[in-house]
């Protein structure tokens, strides 16, 4: 007989699902380091913007990531704040699910990934009504609209 909790035992070291992810987001890297954002579009249009009219908390994120790939922080924080801020966070929080147990330092962020992802939801929802807020302030707006 075959013992199949040996061959399930790798897949609990290592989900898939966060690897499946990195490599999505490798690919996306690859892509925004190929083509310029910028001067091609790579996407289609936001449908939040199209149907509202208001910038999500994702718009310029494409071209944020182009800019910080080419080592461009000060253009890739213009794009999207929030976007380059929260980069870390959601770095360390994928650090924490495909390495569970590996890094103990990350162990309490991993327990609590409920309350992390509410926080950026919450985060974003605000970054998303502020950004669209009428005034001479427009710093947060996305300026590629």
């Amino acid at each position: 007989m075959v013992d199949v909790t040996a061959l399930s035992a790798p897949a609990e070291r290592f989900p898939r699902g966060p690897w499946t992810l990195a490599a999505a987001g490798a690919c996306g890297c690859v892509l925004v380091a190929l083509v310029d954002p910028t001067e091609h579009t790579l996407s289609p249009p936001c449908p939040l913007r199209a149907v509202t009219g208001w910038w999500c908390p994702l718009c310029g994120a494409t071209r944020a990531a182009s800019r910080l790939i080419r080592g461009d922080l000060d253009a890739a924080l213009r794009f999207n704040l929030v976007f380059v801020v929260l980069l870390p966070v959601v770095a360390a929080m994928w650090a924490a699910v495909a390495f569970p147990g590996r890094l103990r330092w990350l162990d309490p962020l991993r327990r609590r990934w409920q309350s992390v992802v509410y926080g950026l939801v919450a985060v974003l929802t605000v970054f998303m009504v502020v950004r669209n807020l009428p005034g001479p302030d427009a710093w947060l707006r996305y300026p590629g609209a």
